[in-house]
């Protein structure tokens, strides 16, 4: 009889549990979809409410999932970086508020916040990550990231959805080549950049995979990781952002290198025939200076797409025959006819190196003030507060433009150090347990050398929710 009480008590409390990771599985997913809808969660406004319910319902959920036979404890202290980093770094901020004398006491205590609900939330992609069932809900929410980032864009420039700030207009050269640069849900086209192009990345090293397991018959699993290629190739390139697209490009030739022999030929066979149809795309959009007709713009869209998951088809059937030989002529030829569509906008953009030098300027000036206070920084937002008092020639926005340095002049070495720790543990998983994944983090590492990405709290979920996605799964 006590046995029998026993059993059902355990199914009972593993039904709970279940519930409460479905919950928390659906907690994570709404965070990261509240962060697309309100500009990636760049300002204090957008997510200090989130800071109190998220963490309390994630907490309570937590201890659902958790009994005594449970190795959560252990689990996570192997894994400490993910969780604990982003916590040690909110504490130099404490440590700024209780004993320092920070430039900007909101601005720190509003970069506390920031980190500390970073932190939370990797605990709640951490739980997911320890099981199967958990990391379908972290490949949910990237996809949704993913899709939502990349049609929202393209259906903002068709003028089929209101997006007041989607699209960033100017007359001036040195900022377009065409007068009109996606930004997207958002409205930077350089985070927005990067965003979609972690979206390409995911889906073509996927494509690539499947083009090489899967047989001649076996097309719809081939079309289905194809299917967003096209969209995020387009939403990339029409942002215009030099940045994202020399990140993307060092990115992708490290996802080549890393392939094991035989599979460096169906990626570049998987990425030919997105990037010919989104360079055509480019072409019409751009010259349209991102206002097409709507109908026109859809259907361009919609062809678009048709042809691209054409080609890769037929590049797959060649491959799944043995004529490897063909389906390189044709790739590299459609990669080259790409390369030749984009060449104008690229040189264009290159070339325009007026804002690359105001920002070496600043960089001078923002190194020499960090050095101020080296150990331990001067708050948050620092230098928004004193980019007037230290600058040495004017230069446009109080931005810093270079996520390292800013967290340098706000937390100082030591800040800097454990966001270096934390990004590094990051790509030692990733090599461990998932290689292809490399490539869509090292893009956001990259390009935050240059640009202020890591101001925007959802680029730092998504590198820790990647993080957690590809852990070993401990649990089914």
């Amino acid at each position: 009889m006590q046995h029998a009480d026993q059993i059902r008590k355990s199914k009972s409390d593993n039904g709970l549990a279940f519930y409460a990771l479905e919950s928390i599985g659906l907690l994570v997913t709404a965070a990261l979809i509240y962060a697309c809808l309100h500009q990636g969660l760049f300002f204090p406004s957008t997510w200090q409410w989130i800071s109190i319910w998220f963490p309390a319902v994630l907490l309570v959920l937590w201890l659902i999932t958790t009994n005594r036979a449970s190795n959560s404890a252990e689990l996570m202290y192997n894994h400490i970086p993910i969780v604990f980093i982003p916590l040690f770094i909110a504490l130099i901020y404490v440590w700024h508020l209780q004993f320092g004398n920070p430039v900007s006491v909101n601005g720190t205590r509003d970069s506390l916040m920031q980190f500390f609900i970073i932190s939370v939330f990797a605990a709640g992609c951490y739980i997911l990550g320890q099981s199967i069932g958990g990391k379908k809900w972290l490949s949910a929410g990237f996809q949704l990231t993913g899709w939502l980032m990349t049609l929202s864009g393209l259906l903002a420039v068709c003028g089929l959805l209101v997006l007041p700030n989607a699209v960033m207009r100017t007359d001036d050269p040195l900022l377009s080549a065409y007068g009109a640069r996606l930004a997207g849900l958002v409205e930077y086209p350089n985070a927005y950049g990067v965003l979609v192009g972690m979206f390409f990345l995911e889906r073509l090293a996927s494509a690539a995979s499947a083009c090489t397991s899967s047989p001649t018959g076996e097309l719809r699993k081939v079309a289905g990781t194809a299917l967003g290629l096209f969209p995020a190739a387009t939403a990339l390139l029409i942002s215009e952002s030099r940045g994202a697209w020399l990140a993307l490009l060092l990115s992708a030739l490290a996802l080549l290198l890393l392939q094991r022999q035989g599979r460096r030929l169906p990626l570049l066979c998987a990425s030919a025939p997105p990037l010919l149809c989104a360079a055509l795309a480019h072409q019409a959009l751009a010259g349209a200076a991102l206002a097409p007709a709507p109908l026109p713009g859809l259907m361009l869209l919609a062809g678009g797409e048709i042809a691209a998951l054409a080609l890769a088809l037929l590049l797959h059937a060649l491959l799944a025959r043995g004529h490897s030989v063909a389906a390189a002529c044709m790739a590299l030829a459609a990669l080259t006819g790409a390369a030749g569509l984009v060449y104008h906008t690229a040189i264009s953009r290159i070339t325009s190196g007026a804002t690359w030098f105001a920002r070496e300027a600043m960089w001078r000036d923002a190194v020499l003030y960090g050095l101020r206070s080296p150990w331990l920084g001067h708050g948050g937002d620092a230098w928004k507060h004193a980019v007037y008092t230290v600058q040495s020639t004017p230069y446009i926005g109080t931005e810093v433009h270079s996520g390292y340095l800013e967290l340098f002049l706000d937390t100082g070495v030591m800040g800097l150090m454990l966001m270096l720790l934390l990004f590094a543990y990051i790509l030692r998983l990733l090599l461990r347990h998932s290689r292809d994944s490399i490539p869509v983090c090292l893009i956001v590492m990259l390009h935050g050398a240059v640009d202020f990405d890591f101001s925007y709290p959802l680029f730092w979920m998504l590198l820790v929710l990647i993080a957690a996605w590809k852990l070993p799964v401990q649990r089914l």
